[in-house]
């Protein structure tokens, strides 16, 4: 038995803890993912207020323009751009060089129709050396088409587009070319992207790249902690040039475990839930243990009381049963009282147990009426019956007033079973004192002893049934273990309360209220 309830219990703790695992796993991956969908929304947020600005940037006419240290309007003038494929030999890869500049704008219809355009490509794939190409970018050589007093500004880069990630080549222009018109500053952008990331903490900075390798695209990077996390933003609004504008977020972990309110309520729930069946199995098992213990316990002793008195009523009738035994008058009057005596033990076992059985109905009946405590008391020492063997004296108190209700047949039964255990476990002298206050429509009964005494260990389960104490003078002093158990009963049936007292040697005190 004991091998199957710690099974059942290491089973036990093992399913709640797998389950709580399990509760505490799903919670971190719904926060992970809330969390994520939340720097997504930021994330969006940003881009969202970087296309916003980009648009505010764009010059609608010549006066809107503001232009950069270079001086160069685009917008009143040409915007070209070539794009040529080199070999380098020594790397053995093509490159794509981009030729951007701004030709001045008076005079353009000389040129022809198809150069009189606000932004001009120009067509040119050879397989010349790329230093060669150089060269001639350095001696303005670079087209044959255009009138070299007619330019403003030139500008070379190398990139490479057969990379799958290639940039459209368009927008990464329209970038370049914005950033000539009006440069990327941050009090505006600031201003619109407060008003789109509402309470979240950011900062922003401009960043240019020392890096070699073009950056075309926005990039998000998740740091921080799992409950102190921050993002970065990096964007690009000039590409070509390596100029970023770098937006760092602080994420409040307080929003996700707002939106998981009742996902984290009901989790906690569910594991509480679980805990309190878990440990409500644990108290039954232990419960339903003890009381097995206590039935095997209860069986052998009823053997051992029920044998005790059989043996002596087996050798009275044996007695009896031998013609030449019975001529001895005095040996036939103890051997009847002997008998009487042991009679008188097993009917009082049988009689406990029948009281008990009656006391543990719930619909036990109460004859509830008015009488004189007093009186009864007395009445009950007068009639007790105390071992020969033990010199017994009982005293007793009252308060002025003695008229008390209650069942006096219970009454009765409750004194006499304190009476009998005060006097069993006990010396071969016992003074017992016992008061029967009434005050503030209560009634207290206190029976004190000065006999064995109770260890404090053991003072709150004298009234579990069939339990016996442990230090026991004799093993052999009869009893179950089912008096004070019945005391119990019948006070909690009387919707009152017992405790018990005393000192190990030195005597218990057992305290009854009834409310009146």
């Amino acid at each position: 038995m004991e091998r199957r309830i710690k099974i059942v219990w290491i089973l036990s703790i093992v399913a709640m803890l797998l389950i709580t695992a399990g509760q505490a796993y799903w919670l971190s991956n719904q926060y992970q993912y809330m969390n994520d969908e939340q720097i997504q929304d930021i994330y969006e947020r940003i881009l969202r207020t970087v296309e916003k600005y980009d648009t505010i940037r764009t010059p609608r006419s010549a006066k809107d323009t503001s232009y950069s240290q270079k001086g160069i309007n685009t917008t009143n003038n040409m915007f070209f751009y070539q794009l040529n494929k080199f070999i380098d030999m020594e790397e053995r890869t093509t490159i794509d060089k981009l030729i951007l500049g701004v030709l001045e704008g008076r005079n353009l219809d000389n040129m022809g129709t198809d150069m009189a355009i606000e932004t001009l490509r120009i067509e040119r794939n050879d397989s010349a050396r790329v230093d060669d190409k150089e060269e001639d970018l350095r001696h303005g050589q670079w087209s044959d088409f255009m009138p070299k007093d007619r330019v403003l500004f030139v500008d070379s880069f190398k990139i490479n587009m057969s990379d799958k990630f290639a940039p459209n080549l368009n927008i990464i222009i329209n970038q370049y070319r914005l950033e000539l018109d009006v440069p990327f500053t941050l009090q505006q952008f600031d201003s619109l992207l407060a008003m789109r990331l509402d309470n979240h903490d950011f900062a922003t900075r401009l960043v240019v790249s020392n890096d070699t390798v073009y950056q075309w695209m926005p990039e998000l990077i998740q740091k921080g902690t799992l409950f102190n996390p921050y993002i970065e933003v990096s964007y690009p609004y000039n590409p070509l040039r390596h100029q970023s504008v770098l937006v760092t977020v602080k994420i409040s972990p307080h929003t996700v475990l707002v939106r998981m309110g009742w996902q984290l309520f009901g989790s906690i729930c569910l594991i509480f839930l679980l805990g309190l069946c878990l440990l409500f199995q644990i108290r039954t098992i232990l419960k339903q243990h003890r009381i097995d213990e206590l039935r095997k316990s209860f069986v052998n002793t009823m053997i051992h009381e029920l044998k005790r008195p059989v043996q002596a009523l087996k050798m009275c009738v044996a007695f009896l049963n031998d013609k030449s035994l019975r001529i001895d008058e005095k040996a036939m009057d103890e051997v009847i009282h002997d008998s009487m005596s042991e009679l008188d033990n097993l009917s009082a076992y049988l009689s406990k147990l029948r009281d008990m059985t009656r006391a543990d109905d719930e619909h036990t009946q109460l004859t509830v009426r008015t009488f004189d405590i007093k009186e009864t008391l007395e009445k009950l020492i007068r009639i007790y019956h105390a071992p020969e063997d033990k010199d017994v004296i009982i005293d007793t108190q009252f308060s002025a007033e003695t008229l008390v209700t209650a069942d006096p047949v219970h009454i009765s039964n409750i004194i006499s079973n304190l009476i009998e255990n005060a006097v069993k476990y006990s010396g071969a002298s016992v003074r017992i004192v016992v008061d029967c206050l009434l005050h503030d429509q209560q009634l207290t009964i206190r029976v004190s002893d000065d006999g064995i005494g109770i260890p404090a260990s053991e003072q709150n389960r004298v009234f579990d049934k069939f339990y016996r104490g442990s230090n026991l003078p004799d093993r052999s002093l009869p009893g179950i273990g089912l008096g004070l158990s019945y005391v119990k009963l019948l006070v909690e049936a009387h919707h009152g309360n017992v405790s018990l007292s005393g000192q190990t040697g030195k005597g218990t005190t057992v305290e009854i209220n009834i409310p009146q």
